[in-house]
């Protein structure tokens, strides 16, 4: 297992400019007359957390801590020259024949979503280009007609053996308009690509309000949790399934619209505090802590960022063990998520089948944590968006011992049996709140407890493919095959359509031919009216000429012919 600062640049995708991460607030300046001069985060007051993470969620209090989180981002240099280093190239081959493909052309069900194209970049120089599709997409046991990015170009070792990508995150923010273009074809960026707003997510398209048809059989509500083993995972739609924890189920609000993240207060190692806060005002004491399972381990800023902390935390719990990948101290980390403390012990974050610490620096320029799979695999996390985008609510309970995980060979699927009044217990709720139950279990399998891998279907009839599961994207792609009546925006490395960058040459030609036809059509239609003028105007002269003509000579009134 080769874990590197490449891999949490990528485990962060849906960050992408990282220093541009306005949605990962920091709640510094938001007044409440509940704080007073306590100083609640060092007493670690639950209640007081709670409401610093529900003042998050009005539109006011987050425009307000908007312009804050530039001043904790650092070393913008450092971290511009790293996504270089890392943006250079692969040494791992992506081997496309390794993968199976979506074809368009077998599914009685496909649309091309007109005038779309579909685009990533990362900073370790991954990109997936294509087009934008439509087809009928069942997860589970439920189904809807989806948007999705056919990807038809992939360059990165990291989709070796896999067949795509399906991200449960929140929508990813509009891009900004582009700048004005010297392009010949109107609505077409300098590299011949139409605009590439990434589809809707999946979660989304499941669970979209309206009326279902034969080609829809929607998840009632927009709700999900995930629950893994060191082996095992498992999705569960809907929201949860009481049998899997036990104890209670904290639930806190989402900071942000666009991430799941959380409010984060402590974090230490033992009794050893890593964040040091500086401030003397509790309004500044936290930071964003972003629950993702395409994280692999726990990352934390390697700086004091800007001040707001005494030292580095990773600086700080890396001179307690010593050596990273053999700890002189083995402790466990004990994080506290808005007022509560959830404990990942030393035999969770350390991988002892390759002797390495799962516990990493953050990127430059990335101000808060990331809460990987080290977490996943000891508490069971549930994302509820029924209220979305106005609210979003994270709730984390404990794994149960002796819950049976599915086996993800067996390819199985089992609906959740909950009780009409389940006994279940829970954190203080927010106004209005219904605890969402999961209606459906769907096997995850887990690789070396860094990747997890979902089996998804596209396509009527079906085309079965086996794609990465993450909860910090929002992208949903399926390798595909080019088609001729959707130009591809980049290698056709999956086959068919032409195995070269033609899509601008295709698209300026057939521009260009529609522009001469129309400039033919519109020669024509002005020749057609100035000689229509010109013979009425003939005709009228040739009608005065005679008439003057035959009153000067009246022995030619008869119109005959001359000898």
């Amino acid at each position: 297992l080769a874990i590197s600062g490449a891999d949490i640049m990528q485990a962060c995708r849906d960050c992408l400019v990282l220093r541009n991460m306005a949605t990962l607030v920091l709640l510094l300046t938001i007044s409440s007359p509940a704080f007073g001069a306590l100083n609640f985060f060092a007493k670690h007051d639950a209640e007081a957390a709670q409401r610093v993470a529900l003042l998050s969620r009005t539109e006011k209090g987050r425009n307000e801590i908007h312009g804050l989180l530039s001043t904790l981002v650092e070393n913008s240099q450092e971290a511009a020259a790293e996504q270089k280093e890392q943006g250079e190239g692969f040494t791992i081959a992506f081997v496309p024949a390794n993968s199976s493909v979506y074809d368009p052309d077998e599914s009685k069900t496909f649309k091309v979503v007109p005038h779309q194209a579909f685009m990533l970049g990362y900073a370790d120089n991954t990109h997936l280009k294509g087009f934008q599709g439509k087809d009928v997409v069942q997860l589970g046991d439920y189904y809807a007609f989806a948007d999705f990015g056919a990807i038809t170009d992939c360059n990165s070792p990291d989709f070796n053996d896999v067949d795509g990508i399906v991200g449960f995150g929140m929508p990813s923010p509009k891009p900004a308009a582009p700048p004005p273009t010297s392009s010949i074809m109107p609505g077409m960026g300098p590299q011949g690509a139409p605009p590439a707003d990434l589809p809707i997510p999946l979660l989304f398209a499941l669970t979209a309000p309206g009326a279902d048809d034969s080609n829809d059989d929607k998840v009632q509500r927009r709700a999900f949790s995930f629950f893994s083993t060191d082996k095992n995972a498992e999705l569960h739609l809907g929201g949860y399934d009481p049998d899997s924890i036990e104890g209670q189920l904290f639930l806190t609000p989402s900071i942000s619209t666009h991430d799941y993240s959380v409010v984060a207060v402590s974090l230490k190692y033992g009794d050893k505090e890593l964040l040091d806060f500086k401030p003397e005002n509790p309004r500044l004491r936290y930071m964003p802590a972003i629950m993702d399972s395409g994280t692999s381990c726990l990352v934390m800023p390697d700086s004091n960022l800007n001040g707001l902390l005494g030292d580095s935390p990773f600086s700080k719990w890396k001179s307690i063990v010593k050596e990273v990948n053999t700890p002189a101290v083995k402790e466990s980390f004990f994080l506290n998520i808005a007022g509560r403390t959830f404990e990942i012990p030393y035999d969770t974050w350390y991988l002892s089948d390759s002797n390495q610490s799962c516990v990493q620096q953050a990127p430059p320029g990335f101000p808060g944590l990331l809460v990987g799979d080290v977490f996943f695999r000891r508490y069971v996390v549930m994302f509820d968006l029924q209220h979305y985008p106005e609210s979003v609510i994270i709730g984390i309970g404990a794994q149960k011992q002796g819950y049976q995980v599915l086996d993800y060979y067996k390819n199985s699927t089992k609906k959740v049996a909950v009780g009409k009044k389940p006994h279940v217990n829970i954190s203080k709720a927010p106004p209005n709140f219904f605890l969402p139950f999961a209606t459906d279990r769907i096997p995850i399998y887990n690789q070396l407890e860094t990747q997890y891998f979902i089996n998804i279907s596209v396509g009527n009839p079906r085309q079965n493919f086996t794609v990465i599961f993450d909860t910090g994207s929002s992208v949903f792609g399926i390798f595909t095959k080019c088609i001729p009546n959707a130009p591809s925006y980049g290698r056709c490395v999956f086959g068919g359509g032409v195995p070269n960058d033609s899509a601008l040459l295709i698209e300026g030609a057939l521009f260009i031919a529609g522009l001469s036809i129309l400039l033919c059509a519109a020669g024509l239609g002005v020749n057609w009216w100035v000689r229509k003028n010109h013979d009425e105007a003939q005709r009228k002269n040739n009608k005065g000429a005679s008439s003057n003509f035959t009153q000067l000579d009246p022995q030619f009134s008869n119109y005959k012919t001359l000898p």
